[in-house]
């Protein structure tokens, strides 16, 4: 009989324990309190080097210096050509959600159109590339932004948004800015120097297809050919 009555606690208590880990229920090592989830990078190159193993290149590769990757944009050289783009496109992975951060700087402000930024890109299904999905920070220098302006843009399939943000500090003064950009399936956000700036909720906007992340600069086709260079440095990326 007392052996009937243990084993009738032993269930009891398991079931409890199963009630209390399912139900979120205080334990004896559970407090209360909820924990804070603390978002830790699942990646990160700090660029002591350049891996081709992890990074490919459009055109021109970036250099390394003192652990910055410079993504170098050549004077004199027409667009598509070697010395007009130096992009570098992360290879273990494409992506449909995360976060990405990167600690990056401009020299001057070209008189030229360059595109420079961070863009987490993929062409679309359509041949034509009319369907591209893309999310990005940055800016094509047309003139019609100022010096502190940058775009925040989000496309599905052709279709999206995009959105001047005004960041409150000179962008091509070489100094080095901490810029994220975070999405999923509901919400893309634009965070600048750890401050959430602007924030995308319409899901028409919001790519689901697969992208690549991509890095650094690229002379836009059709612009006449820089009068100086151009150099869009990446001292770290992150990747949550």
């Amino acid at each position: 009989m007392v052996q009937g009555k243990d084993m009738i606690r032993c269930l009891v208590a398991g079931l409890l324990a199963a009630a209390s880990t399912a139900y979120g229920l205080p334990t004896a090592d559970s407090s209360d309190t909820p924990k804070a989830h603390v978002a830790r990078a699942s990646f990160r190159d700090d660029f002591n080097q350049f891996d081709k193993n992890i990074w490919s290149c459009e055109y021109t590769c970036p250099t390394i210096e003192n652990g910055r990757a410079r993504f170098h944009l050549s004077s004199g050289v027409e667009p598509n050509h070697e010395g007009s783009r130096s992009k570098a496109r992360y290879k273990p992975q494409r992506f449909t959600s995360g976060r990405f951060t990167v600690r990056f700087s401009l020299t001057a402000r070209p008189a030229q159109k360059v595109w420079w930024g961070v863009a987490l890109w993929d062409d679309g299904p359509a041949q034509d590339g009319s369907q591209f999905n893309e999310i990005n920070f940055g800016y094509t220098v047309d003139g019609h932004l100022s010096n502190s302006q940058l775009l925040f843009e989000s496309t599905r399939r052709g279709s999206g948004q995009s959105i001047a943000v005004d960041t409150g500090v000179d962008l091509y003064d070489e100094a080095y800015h901490n810029a994220t950009l975070e999405y999923n399936l509901w919400r893309v956000a634009f965070y600048f120097d750890g401050r959430l700036l602007r924030e995308i909720t319409d899901m028409a906007s919001i790519p689901t297809d697969p992208m690549d992340l991509v890095l650094g600069p690229r002379l836009v086709t059709g612009s006449k050919p820089l009068t100086n260079f151009f150099l869009e440095s990446v001292d770290w990326v992150e990747i949550a």
